[in-house]
């Protein structure tokens, strides 16, 4: 029986064998589908790891295109500067260390940490990309940062174009700034951070053109993130040329002429529409705007009671003064309701009921006709003039002229101006139309009539064209090398202002006579130059007994009378008379429009 039960027992060892031969082929198996699993399913996310590990990727920002004048001069340009980035996966990681760097940079740069936590804060904190955090960098500062490059992990210098002007406040309004792309434009979902966008001007009207296609490379860099070679590079492609219809020459000329002015100036081409200047002062520093401005900076410039980011061409409106007195001579000779020969005795004083209004000049102008008033702006002619005429034909014409509507120039923010309307009839027996008041108030350009210089120069051009109302035109055409010109403008016309040619002959010969027959406009007298022109002073309402007085100065003229060229607005605010004021400053900028005609003249005589 006891052999028979030892015999019966089973021996374990190939039972042994073959569990651990079942559980090495079960890990081999596990083994060879985790190999698999890292080598096909996640080999790509760890291949692009182990080059994010040594690969740097770093954009190169393709240069803006260049705005140039009619005569091909550049109004704008490039130029290399440096700028500081951060790279924020090779910053150190834990916050100390992170802060550490930060703390570096703030104290080697005078730059304040607050403003480099908070670029680095915007960004995914394994991001490749630079983040940019100062544009414009001296040599000097290049030469500290890379001083302390091995205690300044993911802290580079790159070279960058940026846009550099003929003067910091050249053409401001005109050109306008770029910057960094806002965080409201990255919503947009058509810039990338750090993109330099238009903001204003014509770079933001152009942006589109004027930006270029960006490139960029692949560098390899060592464990402490310098370089060792460049893996692949993409060129980057500047943006597009663009021709402008501005004339250099003449803005900077414009610019000189209105130091220490508070107003504008708009020069314009009246056979085209054409914008050869356009000046707003005070202007702003563009190139502070290019680069990095700190909260107190910018807080000074938009608390600024000069207001020097209004570009005052197409955003102010003013009361035109005597200037609207051509509007009121072109409605009632037109319409038949005064007649050159029309004469009145100025004494100084015209009386409506209880009410006096009185002439500029003391004492008044005697007895005067039509022309005569417009050469010396006589209020009282015009005031009995107003009545005659009436305020609906005056607001016709004005609104013929252009005046209460947009010019359509290609710039954003533009006003429209104002014109005064029609009260409703009053009870059983009263009358609809325009209050006396306000009918002899709108006869000298005051009361609720607002204008820009911008209407005012279309109007003034249409009177040296014979009526055409051009749109305001600011570019010529956008150019690429490698497609030609890729958009163009040939210039449009808003509408045209029907007067008997008579009418046009009268208006021109008493503008001539207003600057060369001993007007109100002698002081933009040029020999040689035949200037016809029209003096305003429009009166302003005083917030203060510091500004009472201190009315705007208007002067808007053509040259040459007889085949005019161009026209020449000019409102000083705060100015005083327009002929004192005003007409000087055109006097310098038509000086330097015709500087070799009137030389030629000089040397003949």
């Amino acid at each position: 029986m006891a052999r028979r039960s030892f015999s019966s027992r089973r021996d374990p060892g190939p039972q042994r064998v073959l569990d651990t031969a079942t559980a090495t082929i079960f890990a081999f198996l596990v083994l060879i589908g985790q190999l698999w699993y890292l080598q096909v399913l996640e080999g790509g996310r760890f291949l692009d790891a182990s080059d994010k590990n040594r690969i740097r990727v770093r954009p190169i920002a393709a240069p803006r295109g260049i705005l140039f004048d009619r005569h091909g001069m550049p109004l704008v340009d490039n130029r290399p500067t440096f700028t500081l980035s951060l790279i924020p996966r090779e910053l150190p990681r834990d916050d100390e260390s992170r802060d550490a760097v930060l703390g570096r940079v703030a104290s080697l740069l005078r730059i304040p940490f607050q403003e480099l936590t908070e670029a680095v804060a915007k960004v995914p904190p394994d991001s490749l990309l630079p983040v940019r955090v100062r544009r414009g960098l001296s040599l000097a500062d290049v030469a500290k940062v890379e001083e302390w490059k091995l205690e300044l992990p993911g802290v580079i210098t790159e070279v960058e174009p940026q846009r550099v002007y003929p003067n910091s406040r050249f053409a401001a309004h005109l050109l306008g700034y770029v910057r960094e792309a806002s965080d409201e434009q990255l919503k947009q979902g058509r810039y990338r951070r750090g993109e330099m966008v238009g903001q204003s001007g014509l770079e933001r009207l152009l942006d589109e053109h004027l930006r270029g296609q960006d490139g960029g490379e692949r560098i390899e860099v060592d464990a402490m993130g310098r370089p060792v070679r460049r893996v692949q590079q993409t060129e980057p492609h500047a943006g597009a040329q663009v021709i402008t219809t501005v004339d250099r020459g003449i803005q900077e000329a414009a610019e000189r002429a209105m130091e220490g002015q508070a107003g504008a100036v708009v020069v314009m081409d009246p056979r085209n529409g054409d914008v050869l200047a356009m000046v707003s002062t005070p202007a702003f520093e563009i190139d502070r705007f290019t680069g990095t401005i700190d909260r107190e900076a910018w807080l000074r410039v938009v608390q600024d009671p000069n207001f020097p980011l209004l570009n005052r061409t197409i955003q102010t409106q003013y009361a035109p003064g005597s200037v609207f007195k051509v509007v009121v001579a072109a409605a009632g000779l037109q319409e038949g309701s005064i007649t050159p020969l029309d004469r009145t005795h100025c004494s100084g004083e015209f009386q409506l009921g209880g009410t006096i209004f009185k002439d500029w000049k003391e004492g008044g102008h005697g007895t005067v006709d039509l022309r005569g008033a417009i050469q010396h702006s006589c209020n009282i002619f015009f005031y009995e003039a107003g009545l005659k005429i009436g305020g609906a034909a005056i607001v016709k014409y004005a609104s013929a002229f252009g005046f209460a509507q947009p010019t359509a120039i290609d710039l954003p923010g533009e006003k429209f101006g104002l014109l005064p309307k029609p009260q409703a009839a009053r009870g059983r027996q009263g009358k609809a139309g325009f209050p006396v008041g306000e009918t002899i108030n709108m006869s000298i350009g005051q009361g609720t009539v607002l204008v820009t210089p911008m209407q005012v120069a279309r109007f003034m051009a249409a009177v040296a064209n014979g009526g055409v109302l051009w749109r305001p035109r600011l570019v010529q055409r956008v150019e690429r090398p490698e497609r030609g010109v890729v958009w163009s403008d040939q210039g449009q016309v808003n509408g045209h202002v029907e007067l008997s040619p008579v009418v046009w002959a009268f208006l021109r010969q008493s503008l001539w006579a207003v600057v060369n027959d001993n007007g109100t406009g002698a002081a933009a007298r040029i020999p040689g130059i035949d200037i016809a022109g029209k003096t305003g002073t429009a009166q302003m309402i005083a917030k203060s007994k510091a500004e009472k007085g201190q009315d705007h100065a208007w002067f808007a003229a053509f040259a040459p009378a007889k085949a005019p060229e161009v026209v020449v607005v000019v409102i000083a605010e705060r100015g005083g008379k327009g002929g004192q004021v005003a007409a000087p400053i055109a006097r310098k900028i038509f000086n330097a429009i015709f500087l070799e005609k009137i030389a030629a003249v000089g040397f003949a005589g």
